[in-house]
């Protein structure tokens, strides 16, 4: 991979959301400079004059070692470990924004780590296709995804958290593990199951949506372990049917994301499930959010992608019915209840 001078890592974050700016914060405590590539200049200048992300990330000072840039250019000039922290909605346009300096910069030399959680709404793609379709399947060598219980908040203010990152190819896991090897806060874990990691991070914001909604209700801790529990049984089943690895499924990028995002007052699916319950409309939620919740397209995708494949995925047809089909949320939990009575394991 491309070096620096002095042979190291330089980290670049595409992406000043509220996990981009958590990422730099902590990755500015053990490198010599950060490069946070802003979504337009008038962002950028923002942050340049306050060194804060008012915005997604009140209170957290940026370190003047975070170099704040509008471009793609100056990134990849001067970092060789590029994270793409942008919603999945605007994966696929960030990419072919990069592209277009493909005459200029080797991407061969880079290692891309990908946090975007959500399958494609028209595409029905998952990240790593994406990413493959618009710089080469060959650059599929250069990709990893991260993903894992991480607020951003708790990030930025260096508490312990731990997360998987997974690559097909050990050499770049090799190089990522050298990167965060002093990251003693933000604990990696390494795999190769790039498809389980992608799909256990977006499809427990479906049941972040439910666990929102039971809670909303006042259904009890009961319900909330229920619903948790058959949720990673369903999510399971989606992912072995589309090829992952069901281990996967039991560690942090599935079991361990699903209990913080649906558990927490800190998650943006949860909320809008909560809100849901309590009679408000989908448009009005996310018309007032200034954060995606990814949860919400990705019920779509993964609803299409279900009655195709023929997968049995009852908690997502409940919450696909309640976002877009116009089927109250107590009228939801009866239609769960009323299912035949089955095996556990089948």
């Amino acid at each position: 991979m491309k070096k620096n001078n002095n042979g190291g890592f330089v980290p670049g974050i595409i992406g000043a959301g509220s996990f981009g700016t958590a990422l730099a914060v902590n990755f500015a405590k053990y490198t010599d400079k950060v490069y946070l590539k802003c979504r337009n200049p008038e962002f950028a200048k923002k942050l340049q004059q306050s060194r804060q992300n008012f915005d997604y990330l009140p209170g957290i000072v940026l370190k003047e070692n975070i170099i704040i840039e509008d471009t793609f250019e100056p990134v990849f000039k001067n970092a060789n470990i590029i994270f793409l922290v942008v919603p999945s909605l605007a994966l696929k346009s960030t990419l072919e924004e990069i592209k277009r300096y493909d005459a200029q910069f080797d991407f061969s030399e880079y290692i891309f780590i990908n946090t975007a959680k959500g399958v494609g709404l028209n595409t029905l793609e998952m990240p790593h296709e994406v990413f493959s379709d618009i710089l080469g399947k060959k650059m599929l060598e250069s990709y990893a995804m991260l993903s894992g219980p991480s607020f951003a908040a708790e990030v930025a203010a260096g508490l312990p958290t731990a997360v998987c990152i997974a690559s097909s190819n050990d050499l770049l896991l090799a190089d990522i593990k050298d990167f965060f090897k002093n990251n003693q806060n933000f604990r990696i874990y390494t795999l190769h199951d790039v498809k389980g990691l992608e799909l256990g991070g977006a499809l427990k914001n479906i049941i972040a949506l439910a666990a929102g909604m039971s809670d909303g209700l006042k259904l009890g801790y009961n319900a909330r372990a229920a619903l948790l529990t058959r949720g990673i049984a369903e999510i399971t089943r989606f992912g072995e049917a589309m090829g992952a690895d069901r281990q996967t499924f039991a560690g942090l990028s599935g079991l361990g994301d699903l209990i913080l995002t649906s558990t927490s007052d800190l998650s943006r699916n949860r909320t809008v499930g909560l809100k849901i319950a309590q009679g408000i409309s989908l448009d009005s939620i996310t018309h007032n959010m200034k954060m995606i919740a990814e949860g919400v397209t990705t019920t779509k995708s993964v609803h299409i992608l279900a009655k195709q494949k023929n997968i049995y995925m009852p908690i997502t047809e409940i919450v696909y019915l309640v976002l877009y089909e116009g089927l109250k949320p107590h009228d939801a939990i009866k239609m769960l209840l009323k299912r035949d009575i089955k095996n556990e394991f089948d």
